[in-house]
């Protein structure tokens, strides 16, 4: 057992063991464990270094626990919450299923009937926690749990928790300066978007009405496009009517997530609970076809603001702040770090860092290629002068446009690599070179005993960015 695993054991209590580590926790550190007081299987979820050193760890562990009171059948409830060394982490009970994601990677879409059983289940758990004062904030495919013929959300309370203990003048990755919280943007609200620290229950509904859309379509609306474009599009145009992606959708049905995706909040079901009641209304599963929903023009002032907010920020976030995006399990999720340098030393132009590759037979160690791409991106975040294009973009470094914007996010320089572990020791290969002429700049091995992972990914990612970051200021120029 590392010597992480011990303390985080001890932080735990001697009540638990630790079984393993789960793949595909996304940007948590996983691990499945054993409750041994209560006699169950339980999954302990720790933040990473790079988003916890943006939050206060113990106002996080007061803010989750806030939610535990949520006890509901359709909630995966937080039994525990602390932190060990200085990481925030939190304790759910294990779910022997699979997420919606994980199932849609596998069948694509779903079944009508799957997904109209799904949506009622979820619409329950928002409408209990709704009435309970809580907003979710993060519903998506990734965050609905399928086990036992039903849809249990997790991760209730997580993204609010996180945004509410932000530490004073910390722009940590996933939280943007106007309050945006660490939802995926791909299922974000038109007002969560724009970074509107208020928003209510209805945000969560639109959520649930893009995942699904993407249940019965195998995609999100505008789900092929760049985080700008696809949020254009959402902010301006209404989604491809699903009857025109299969047949089977119910006018009704088709009808009802169409409202769930109005660009206006006062347009969708006004709660959870109005949405449970239009699920079970026979009218769902039938009726004649549904008009094309609202467009943009059909609205007032408010609207507009929102969307001329939420095009503002966008704006703000990909041409003036770093990005920071993972692909998890093939769908585009974005987090945002707006990290605005007013007054920079050096403009040393742009650099993109591609996802770091596992080269180990291995699958479960794929998040060690995981952690050094986010923490070598993270550093090179905050280097003064230097802007990011982060982890899943690839077809942004070699695009050009003739635009301003375009053009000012144009990348000289590409960071990729390598990671590999061998029983204990960790090899990382690194590798700098131009977008011009595809000639290498700087390549490094890093060979490291792995003792603590975290220290190990920190070293690393510190090290290459201390050998990259003069480079970009050489290479630093104009965009042809």
């Amino acid at each position: 057992m590392s010597s992480f695993s011990e303390r985080l054991l001890s932080a735990l209590g001697g009540s638990y063991t630790i079984e393993r580590e789960l793949t595909g926790g996304g940007m948590a550190l996983v691990f499945v464990g054993e409750d041994h007081d209560l006699g169950r299987k339980v999954v302990i979820k720790i933040l990473p270094p790079e988003l916890a050193a943006s939050v206060s760890a113990e106002r996080f562990r007061r803010e989750i626990l806030t939610v535990a009171r949520l006890q509901h059948p359709h909630i995966v409830p937080i039994l525990k919450a602390g932190e060990v060394d200085g990481l925030p982490y939190f304790v759910m009970p294990y779910v022997d299923g699979e997420s919606i994601d994980v199932r849609l990677r596998r069948t694509r879409t779903l079944g009508v009937r799957e997904t109209l059983g799904i949506m009622k289940d979820v619409a329950r758990a928002l409408a209990f926690a709704h009435e309970h004062g809580v907003v979710h904030r993060d519903i998506k495919p990734g965050n609905v749990l399928l086990a036992a013929g039903s849809a249990t959300v997790t991760d209730f309370g997580v993204a609010k928790a996180l945004s509410s203990a932000r530490r004073s003048g910390e722009k940590g990755i996933g939280l943007t300066n106007t309050g945006m919280s660490l939802g995926t943007i791909l299922y974000m609200a038109p007002e969560q978007a724009a970074g509107d620290p208020d928003i209510d229950g209805r945000a969560d509904i639109y959520s649930l009405g893009v995942t699904a859309y993407e249940m019965l379509a195998g995609a999100a609306p505008f789900a092929s496009l760049g985080p700008r474009e696809m949020l254009t599009a959402r902010l301006t145009l209404p989604p491809p009517p699903l009857s025109t992606i299969r047949k089977d959708v119910p006018a009704g049905l088709e009808r009802l997530i169409a409202r769930c995706l109005a660009i206006d909040p006062a347009d969708r079901p006004q709660t959870a609970m109005a949405l449970v009641e239009a699920l079970e209304d026979p009218e769902t599963i039938s009726g004649p076809f549904a008009a094309a929903p609202p467009t943009i023009a059909r609205h007032g002032t408010r609207v507009k603001r929102v969307v001329i907010g939420a095009l503002a920020l966008i704006g703000a976030i990909v041409v003036s702040a770093g990005i920071y995006e993972k692909f998890h399990a093939g769908n585009a999720s974005v987090l945002a770090e707006s990290a605005t340098i007013t007054h920079k030393p050096a403009d040393l132009g742009v650099i993109a860092v591609l996802p770091f590759v596992n080269l180990g037979a291995d699958s479960s160690n794929a998040y060690l290629a995981t952690g050094v791409t986010n923490a070598v991106a993270g550093k090179l975040m905050k280097t003064a002068g230097l802007r990011v294009l982060a982890p899943g973009r690839p077809r942004s470094v070699k695009r050009r446009s003739d635009t301003a914007s375009t053009a000012n996010m144009f990348a000289r320089l590409v960071l990729e690599g390598t990671v590999e572990r061998v029983g204990n020791r960790l090899r990382v290969t690194a590798r700098l070179s131009s977008t011009d002429d595809d000639v290498m700049q700087w390549a490094d091995v890093f060979d490291r005993d792995v003792k603590d992972v975290f220290a190990v990914e920190d070293e690393i990612a510190d090290a290459i960015v201390a050998s990259v970051t003069p480079m970009a200021g050489q290479r630093k120029g104009n965009p042809g």
